[in-house]
């Protein structure tokens, strides 16, 4: 299995703080191509932007992104889900 963190709340945070694609990529220090392509889930976000994206917005990483377990064999995916009782406090 292939775990995968996707920004699936991406698109919501930028337009909810009022930035462009290109006025985020320019804060994160990532080309302008790659904010879209977070968006539509082509890309995965890295530890750091991950960090930096939490950061930027104010948010917890279950607000931005989505892990989803991915069969190499037959594509199928599985998202995980973090239960509420195991979040940190």
């Amino acid at each position: 299995m292939n775990v995968e963190v996707r920004a699936t709340g991406l698109r919501a945070a930028r337009l909810k703080h009022h930035l462009t694609q290109r006025e985020l990529a320019r804060r994160l220090g990532v080309t302008q191509n790659y904010i879209p392509a977070l968006e539509a889930g082509t890309r995965n976000p890295g530890p750091k932007l991950r960090q930096a994206l939490m950061q930027l917005f104010d948010c917890d990483f279950e607000d931005l992104f989505q892990v989803v377990m991915v069969n190499p064999v037959d594509h199928r995916e599985q998202v995980l889900h973090v239960e509420p009782e195991a979040r940190a406090v």
